[in-house]
């Protein structure tokens, strides 16, 4: 069912909204600068939409790990930086709250925001009681705001966040209005569209490290696409379970099981690379590509060269092209080769491009293609989720059309 979006909400002027944003960027464990603002960038139309509407904005994420953090490692972990270049990229000054997710001091601030205003709270993990999704914490900041909007795709299933599930649901029993921002609402009809009703061909490329970790969005995969090509580490365990030695490759039990009920599906709706460049174990300079077996003492790290021509003349044949996991170990520029010519036949195959988020995402946009793709999704394991087509319980809150 449809859900409320921002144009459904109405006369905002004078309201405080709520917005459940994804600022958990990359940044410098030194310094705590932020390294990558794309998922900042990506709720900026949203922000200011609701700006412009006369609305004062507190905006809420998370930031990494605090409950594994150091004293040392908690204090980068505060939004200070965020907010920093939040504001930057907004153009106007941004308030960081107190160091209190929660409390007089922030329920002070908010009540003195104007029309205009742009707060952050602080880092939403520094309270446990978040990822606890407790009643008493969600109510104390839902009564911050009169409005709810979800615009954190890339968190929508966490099931277990009170900002993603206890806040809209306190602002329902208040009678206060929810709904999606304009980042979830194309993230969610992209892909609706990309799985109900896509223009065919349909091909799906699928990287990563792990089959056990993709098996069910592999298969809800091979329901819909036309043709599914693997490349990254789990090449490697689809060789060794078709009994093809894979050098020094370490792969368990769980993995070769996974690959091995997929095996009746290789050669008839999977292709699996026809060669491989391999590093040496014990030094990285030193490579091969290799077509089958591989060599002890060597290691998987990109696709061929013949499989990317291969892979890249696939992709110019299709109409709709949905990419999640990299072929390679792409931070590597000397094992970059397969990923960046993948996302380069992506840009220039006059197909729908769909990039599902995560480290596809990240690849995409250090090679330059991000602004040349269809949708690059904010969300990795949100993007899988959906895809699989599970239930998010943070949509659920939100008011249906």
């Amino acid at each position: 069912m449809a859900k409320k979006t921002l144009a459904d909400l109405g006369d905002l002027r004078g309201k405080r909204v709520l917005i459940r944003v994804d600022f958990n960027v990359p940044f410098d464990k030194k310094t705590g600068d932020v390294k990558n603002d794309r998922r900042i960038r990506g709720a900026l139309p949203t922000i200011k939409k609701l700006l412009d509407g006369g609305a004062a904005v507190i905006a809420m994420s998370h930031l990494g790990r605090p409950d594994k953090a150091s004293p040392e490692e908690r204090k980068l972990l505060s939004m200070d930086k965020v907010a920093a270049r939040f504001g930057e990229l907004l153009g106007k000054s941004v308030t960081k709250a107190a160091d209190e997710v929660v409390g007089s001091a922030v329920s002070s601030a908010a009540a003195a925001m104007k029309p205009g205003d742009v707060m952050l709270l602080e880092n939403l993990r520094f309270d446990p009681r978040e990822q606890k999704n407790d009643p008493e914490f969600s109510s104390a900041i839902a009564a911050l705001g009169d409005v709810y909007v979800n615009d954190a795709f890339g968190t929508c299933h966490n099931d277990h966040d009170a900002s993603m599930v206890g806040v809209p649901a306190a602002m329902k029993a208040a009678g206060k209005p929810r709904a999606v921002g304009l980042l979830v609402e194309k993230e969610l009809r992209i892909i609706d569209n990309l799985m109900g009703n896509p223009k065919r061909p349909l091909l799906g490329i699928m990287g990563g490290a792990k089959v056990s970790d993709k098996i069910n969005f592999i298969n809800a995969l091979l329901a819909k696409v036309d043709h599914l090509l693997i490349g990254g580490k789990m090449t490697y365990t689809f060789m060794k379970a078709q009994g093809i030695a894979v050098g020094s490759m370490k792969i368990d039990n769980e993995e070769l099981e996974n690959a091995k009920k997929l095996l009746p599906q290789v050669d008839r709706k999977i292709t699996l690379p026809i060669d491989s460049l391999c590093a040496r174990s014990d030094d990285l300079n030193t490579t091969q590509v290799f077509e089958g077996p591989i060599t002890p003492g060597f290691e998987g790290v990109d696709i061929g060269p013949n499989t990317l021509a291969h892979y890249a003349n696939k992709i110019r044949q299709c109409a709709t092209i949905l990419w999640n996991g990299p072929v390679g170990w792409f931070e590597k520029p000397a094992f970059s080769a397969g990923t960046k010519g993948i996302a380069e036949a992506m840009a220039t195959s006059g197909a729908v491009t769909v990039v599902g988020g995560g480290e596809t995402a990240e690849a995409v946009e250090q090679f330059g293609f991000d602004t040349k793709m269809t949708h690059v999704s904010t969300g990795g394991g949100a993007f899988l989720a959906y895809v699989e087509g599970k239930k998010f319980q943070s949509l659920a809150q939100i008011d249906d059309q």
